[in-house]
């Protein structure tokens, strides 16, 4: 299908990709850049602050290479369901029994064991600002208050709660409500 230009579009090009008026236009363009630099700024000058100059030495700096949240399933096999207003999580395939790991320092704050819904399921604060929720989990290895870092294993993946396979759902959530989990992970 051809796209039709507007009429004044139609009408307008054939001047402005006129050799000559490109050349006044440009010309005029140029030269109020030069006088505007010339003439410096409105109102007089511009007050000149000090700038302290820091030297960074070789032991001074400190290159962060890690990112704040991890996948919370070592074995990463992709997720079988995204983020959407029905499903406020994603989850992430794997097989039964495989460690979850805490996506990164926090506390957790609520531990629950049930046949239904999320099943068993821990939720972690990190920092007062965000809360992790891991759901169908087999076994719960942590208790509510416990401290723990991307190192510690909150349980493992099973199929408690409503779920048709052995997976890991995985939630964010802030004081405004759910968010996508990709925003915060990386390569999810």
């Amino acid at each position: 299908m051809l796209w039709k230009s507007h009429f004044l579009s139609r009408r307008l090009r054939p001047i402005f990709e006129n050799r000559k008026i490109k050349l006044i236009v440009g010309g005029n363009l140029a030269l109020s850049i030069i006088l505007v630099n010339l003439m410096g700024p409105v109102g007089g000058q511009v007050p000149v602050e000090t700038v302290d100059i820091a030297t960074l030495t070789p032991n001074a700096i400190k290159v962060i290479t890690e990112t704040t949240f991890r996948i919370p399933v070592a074995e990463d096999n992709g997720f079988s369901q995204g983020f959407r207003n029905q499903h406020p999580g994603v989850d992430i395939r794997a097989k039964r029994g495989t460690s979850i790991l805490a996506a990164a320092t926090g506390k957790v704050v609520e531990i629950e064991r049930k046949r239904f819904g999320y099943g068993n399921k821990v939720v972690v604060e990190h920092a007062g600002q965000l809360q992790t929720l891991y759901a169908h989990l087999d076994t719960i290895n942590v208790n509510v208050g416990d401290s723990v870092t991307k190192e510690t294993v909150l349980g493992t993946v099973g199929m408690t709660g409503w779920t048709t396979g052995p997976h890991l759902h995985f939630e964010v959530r802030n004081d405004s409500g759910y968010l996508n989990p990709k925003q915060i992970l990386p390569e999810l």
